[in-house]
């Protein structure tokens, strides 16, 4: 009796393991885009904030998980935004840490993630387009690298710094530390000088550099709304020795003497 072997069966065998494998690379994929990001403005923590800076300069600010793709993105966009092509004033990459500590076999361990943040500046060769979205913002810094006055997101702060600041732009014009102190409680200094008083919090940052938040009053109007960034000392120290001298903070902070993001307020309001 001889064997014969059914090669039709194991044919239709492997057939069957090659097509499942397909399938399985398809899915595999698919999975694969769906999770990777696409190119678009600030959604769910990720994407891009363009900020007009004056009518042919932008500063944006693209958010990401992934540092590579950040970079990619943020050309894409300063891409999409002047068409006739752009000059990079400058180009950064801020890292964002978030720690989680797990005890593991007796010892805590760091699955702590990292997400990105790509910014910079951008000048349009010709006018920029209007099929990219633009954010306006009340919040500035004094920017070291172009040594100008230039604007900064509300998303930008609330990442950098680890605090909510959305209520800030809203304060009353009249009043505003009693308006602030509901939500934040005394602050931490007050220093009456002349005409000027100046609140200050505590929030935000770490605990070796935390933020200071201050408000300046002037005949009990808002003036100024200043956030500085982990630098306690200098800001106090600053503080006193303006006093001394007659000037106003806010020209050692617009003028990037003391590293500050700050809106100043319209002038003039009622004080009930």
């Amino acid at each position: 009796m001889r064997w014969r072997r059914d090669f039709s069966a194991n044919a239709s065998c492997e057939s069957k393991v090659v097509n499942n494998f397909k399938v399985f690379i398809f899915i595999f994929a698919t999975l694969i885009a769906a999770c990777t990001p696409t190119q678009r403005p600030l959604q769910n923590g990720q994407g891009y904030v363009v900020l007009p800076i004056s009518k042919s300069q932008y500063r944006i600010e693209y958010y990401l998980k992934n540092a590579k793709l950040a970079e990619t993105y943020w050309n894409t966009t300063a891409g999409q935004l002047c068409p006739d092509g752009f000059q990079v004033l400058y180009d950064k990459k801020f890292t964002l840490n978030f720690d989680m500590y797990v005890p593991i076999a007796g010892n805590n361990v760091n699955l702590g993630r990292q997400e990105f943040i790509q910014y910079g500046q951008v000048v349009c060769n010709g006018s920029a387009s209007n099929t990219v979205m633009l954010t306006e913002s009340k919040w500035k810094e004094f920017n070291q690298e172009t040594r100008s006055v230039t604007p900064v997101s509300e998303r930008w702060l609330t990442e950098t710094l680890k605090v909510h600041v959305s209520h800030l732009p809203v304060l009353p014009v009249a009043n505003p530390t009693f308006a602030l102190e509901k939500d934040w409680g005394k602050p931490m200094k007050r220093d009456h000088r002349g005409a000027d008083t100046l609140s200050i919090w505590v929030k935000g940052g770490d605990s070796w550099y935390p933020n200071y938040i201050g408000l300046i009053e002037r005949n009990g109007c808002l003036h100024l709304v200043m956030i500085l960034p982990g630098i306690s000392a200098v800001m106090m120290e600053g503080f006193e020795k303006l006093a001394e001298q007659n000037k106003g903070l806010e020209n050692l902070i617009a003028g990037g003497a003391i590293p500050a993001y700050f809106y100043p307020s319209p002038a003039g309001c009622t004080v009930q």
